[in-house]
């Protein structure tokens, strides 16, 4: 038995594996508005984070919120998003990354007439869960999400979210 072998042993961690998710393929949910396709989850990464990509319809997004529990990282891959912090309005096209920490009012939209895809890493993991709760999990590779659902999910507070009751600011 290794090192290794033998931590895992004594904290109950799960024995590392490779996680691959081929092109299209994934769980995919419907939640607030958007579509979530989910690459790495908790349970593959020893809750440490997980990445999922998200598909925004023009006009959809996410409202001011505030994270309690997780860092939230996005980076656009397609079209443009447009992110809001409390002072802030920051356009990002494709390629471009943002970090939102802990406590930090954010929220985002896709305010152009084309969908919009990025990809958003929450850590530690744990906040799949609460789409898979509160959306539809998604059975076709082109079914797309309920219209007009950008609100943050009627849950969020028990995933330790606070929804900031001020809209995003117009387009």
């Amino acid at each position: 038995m290794t090192v290794h072998d033998e931590i895992r042993t004594q904290t109950g961690a799960a024995t590392p594996q490779a996680t691959v998710s081929a092109p299209g393929s994934g769980l995919r949910v419907a939640s607030g508005g958007m579509v979530y396709r989910y690459l790495a989850t908790g349970a593959e990464t020893n809750n440490k984070y997980s990445l999922f990509e998200a598909t925004l319809r023009p006009g959809e997004g996410a409202p001011f919120h505030i994270h309690s529990r997780e860092e939230e990282a996005f980076l656009v891959q397609e079209g443009e998003v447009v992110f809001f912090t409390d002072t802030q309005r920051i356009p990002a096209s494709a390629g471009t990354f943002l970090n939102a920490s802990v406590g930090v009012v954010r929220g985002f939209r896709n305010d152009t007439d084309r969908p919009a895809r990025m990809l958003i890493l929450v850590a530690p993991s744990g906040l799949e869960k609460m789409f898979i709760e509160d959306g539809v999990i998604l059975t076709g590779p082109d079914d797309e999400a309920p219209a007009g659902g950008a609100d943050c999910p009627i849950i969020a507070g028990q995933y330790g979210i606070e929804v900031v009751p001020t809209p995003l600011p117009s387009a």
